[in-house]
């Protein structure tokens, strides 16, 4: 049966075409079957099986070490980013970033996580990056998050038994007049209310036009234009030194105003996978097939 879903996968994948792309990093580790959807675009690959596998494609990023609750647990694929404390105890991964690295080339990008929240305790950030464009900012110039809002609405304004969540994201540029300029995705939505199980989220962002679009689980939930339109590697400060994983930078390194709300992720975090191009639905679907299908190999 396995077998069957593996090459089902792959079949359901062949209508598939990317673009070329610059792929940095190591050979990946032949014992685990790869991701073949738009692996020519694929620039960064955090597989986060371990110390020694933590980091497995990327241009100038190399593991630097875990932090308090933090640990190498199950994830969707084997092993995974792991903090189920849900105290707000420090647990973070953290990764080096040389001054030149696959983040902060990236014109165009579609970045893909797997997430599986902790329900008592849904909200956290997924990562982020050190460093400042603008010297009395409080927040990371690039951070994505989670955060519980409560329950849906009805007509009348009563709770649902349904809960909402946002999923939060600030990525400043620094525009040519020296002004800051920020796309924030602030997205609330019920698809993001999803505990203890395993979901897909995706991003992407075209430079060209400002079109940005978050998808769960392959499905687009919402699609949006940032108007300054500027490269996505430009959020990425000159000074950028280390990429974290599970925590807020601004509250890592003790930035000037950072709240207790700026907070460390409670959960499960797997497979990050940074591309260097806006891949379409269909692309985003097909990719999480061949991840399914993989995890239950």
């Amino acid at each position: 049966m396995k077998k069957i879903l593996w090459i089902a996968a792959l079949a359901a994948m062949a209508f598939v075409s990317c673009n070329k792309g610059n792929q940095g990093g190591d050979t990946p580790d032949p014992s685990t079957p790869e991701v073949k959807t738009c692996a020519e675009n694929l620039v960064a690959y955090f597989p986060l099986e371990s110390a020694d596998n933590a980091v497995k494609v990327g241009e100038g990023i190399t593991y630097a070490g875990k932090v308090g609750a933090a640990s190498f647990g199950k994830g969707e694929i084997g092993n995974g980013y792991t903090n189920t404390t849900g105290k707000n105890d420090e647990a973070y991964l953290k990764f080096n970033l040389a001054k030149t690295n696959a983040l902060n080339k990236l014109q165009d990008v579609t970045f893909t996580v797997w997430v599986k929240n902790v329900e008592d305790y849904q909200k956290g950030g997924l990562f982020s990056v050190n460093g400042k464009i603008f010297p009395t900012q409080d927040w990371p110039s690039m951070v994505v998050m989670f955060d519980n809002k409560g329950f849906v609405k009805d007509d009348d304004g009563n709770d649902t038994t349904v809960k909402n969540q946002q999923v939060n994201g600030r990525f400043m540029f620094k525009m040519a007049d020296g002004n800051e300029t920020n796309l924030w995705l602030d997205t609330w939505d019920p698809a993001f209310a999803k505990y203890n199980a395993w979901f897909q989220l995706a991003f992407t962002y075209e430079a060209a036009t400002g079109a940005w679009a978050l998808y769960v689980d392959g499905v687009k939930v919402r699609e949006a234009e940032y108007g300054d339109k500027m490269p996505f590697g430009q959020c990425i400060p000159a000074d950028a030194s280390a990429f974290y994983l599970g925590g807020w930078s601004s509250w890592i390194e003790s930035y000037t105003g950072a709240a207790d709300w700026q907070t460390f992720f409670a959960g499960s975090i797997d497979e990050i996978r940074f591309f260097n191009k806006v891949l379409s639905e269909a692309e985003i679907q097909a990719l999480r097939k061949e991840e399914v299908a993989i995890a239950l190999s």
